[in-house]
């Protein structure tokens, strides 16, 4: 009895924190799930989390575990079911979305604003900085170092924060991180006013690091109020969480072009940072304060990564955010043969961006229909092979690169890495199958998240590196041949430790 409670009780999804449109709905798509209580219609929930408890939803708990044992009394388990219907899916969804109140509403759209405003502010800089780098004296290496300084830092600090959060306070860490935030980022309008290309180079990437512990912390506490504040409805409110990351991360670089059109090197960072610093005094306002007393279990990731089937998901997370972070410092130079304005050259970036942003989702109601995450990622590793040969061109085609081959190349490579980021959470939570618990589910956000932060640090770094040694066509060929091989090993993976979780499934279990 208690291997088959333990095998049929469905997780809850996990949120990546910075990756755009995670696959939170869709991969719950058409239904909602809450962790360990049953609950009833979503009519029903009006209630606004933990902010304000109203005794209809203990009501509806205590009739949900009555009705939990009058069917263990009975002697029958039964199966939860849903619909596979996708009308009803969105029709659910819409209808958890109206019933949100005003104070709901309001909570949503300060974290929504503050996620869409720090991801623009991280990610303005790509259309221009390379050059304005080079007009200092940095190399591409060194430019390269700038970019992906940020994640790095994000990759330590970020479980910091989330183990430490409940003695900070999730409110006042999420204040403080936008204010940090928003402060970095006008100081780095003031970078080209060094004249010193070694005092440029140290002083942005200071500047990034103290713009990664701001991002970090109030992306961290953001989703953390999300969960606190909206117990019944977390797929919906993350989903809209990550959608306005998503919009940030391929929107800032067009927004950056062309604000720097306007007004130069200060004019992006002013404008944003104020804006930055404007949402968190508004949050400090609005934003109600969250009952932190949470206690955590004792479970780590030591255990997470003895299981080797989850090597797989981590690196389809690692060379996703490698295939696009190494474009961030390099695909501007790469460009500067068509004489491309500073708008048209954020509108490329928005081009691989904008579409993961959209088929993100459709790869998720794929993998939630038809079970087919091992098939997607696979496609996923042949599609970045594809773009990039096409993107560099690679040597073997022995052809110029063409500016339109170069657009088609990017709109795959957004499909591309949607295709292998998406699948990974919920097949991880599928192949693990351990006890249902916030410190359990956070560890495995904290795991890809460190990949991902992972794969955009060297991205950038080893790719800015290798352009400046072998050039942009060869760096693009080793990354695709990176794909070849990832796409022979993992069937002979297969072959070795069989279907996902079947193995380790039965020894958590048991």
């Amino acid at each position: 009895m208690e291997k088959q409670i333990i095998t049929e009780h469905n997780p809850p999804t996990i949120a990546p924190s910075f990756m755009p449109i995670a696959g939170q709905i869709p991969i719950e798509f058409g239904r909602l799930t809450i962790p360990r209580i049953p609950c009833g219609s979503p009519k029903s929930r009006k209630g606004y989390g933990s902010i304000r408890v109203k005794v209809q939803d203990e009501k509806l708990q205590e009739k949900s575990i009555d009705n939990k044992n009058e069917s263990l009394d009975d002697g029958i388990t039964k199966p939860k079911s849903y619909s596979n219907s996708n009308s009803n899916g969105y029709e659910t969804t819409f209808d958890k979305l109206s019933l949100l109140t005003t104070k709901e509403w309001i909570t949503i759209c300060m974290l929504s604003i503050a996620n869409l405003s720090s991801t623009s502010a991280y990610s303005c800089i790509a259309p221009f900085y390379s050059n304005e780098a080079k007009i200092k004296g940095l190399k591409s290496f060194e430019i390269g170092i700038v970019f992906g300084v940020f994640e790095l830092a994000m990759c330590f600090i970020a479980p910091l924060f989330g183990k430490y959060m409940v003695s900070i306070g999730s409110k006042r860490m999420f204040v403080s991180g936008i204010g940090i935030t928003g402060i970095t980022v006008i100081l780095f309008g003031f970078l080209n006013y060094i004249e010193s290309s070694a005092l440029f180079f140290w002083s942005s990437i200071g500047l990034r690091i103290l713009e990664a512990l701001g991002d970090a912390a109030f992306v961290t506490s953001s989703f953390a109020i999300g969960i606190k504040c909206f117990p019944g409805r977390i797929a919906i409110v993350v989903g809209v969480l990550e959608t306005f990351v998503g919009l940030g991360s391929t929107a800032g670089p067009l927004f950056g072009g062309i604000l720097y059109e306007i007004g130069g090197f200060q004019l992006p960072f002013f404008v944003l940072g104020i804006i930055l610093i404007f949402v968190g005094l508004l949050a400090y306002f609005l934003v109600e304060n969250v009952d932190d007393n949470v206690k955590m279990e004792s479970k780590g990731m030591l255990g997470m990564l003895k299981i080797p089937v989850l090597w797989i998901m981590i690196c389809a997370v690692i060379m996703s955010s490698i295939s696009l972070s190494f474009l961030d410092p390099t695909l501007a130079d790469h460009l500067e043969s068509f004489k491309l304005t500073p708008s048209i050259i954020g509108l490329m970036f928005l081009l691989s961006g904008g579409i993961y942003t959209i088929t993100a989702p459709l790869w998720s109601i794929i993998i939630d229909k038809f079970n087919c995450g091992k098939t997607i990622i696979m496609f996923g590793y042949v599609a970045v092979m594809i773009s990039m040969i096409i993107i560099g061109p690679s040597p073997f085609l022995n052809v110029e690169k063409n500016l339109g081959w170069i657009e088609i190349a990017l709109g795959i490579l957004g499909i591309a890495d949607s295709a292998l980021y998406i699948p990974t959470f919920q097949m991880s939570i599928d192949t693990l199958r351990y006890d249902e618990s916030v410190q359990t589910y956070g560890c495995i956000s904290g795991l890809f998240q460190s990949a991902y932060s992972f794969g955009s640090f060297f991205g950038p770094t080893l790719g800015g590196l290798s352009v400046q040694w072998i050039g942009f066509p060869w760096t693009t060929t080793i990354i695709a041949l990176l794909n070849v091989v990832l796409v022979v090993a993992i069937p002979l993976f297969y072959a070795t430790y069989g279907r996902f979780g079947l193995c380790t499934r039965s020894k958590i279990i048991s």
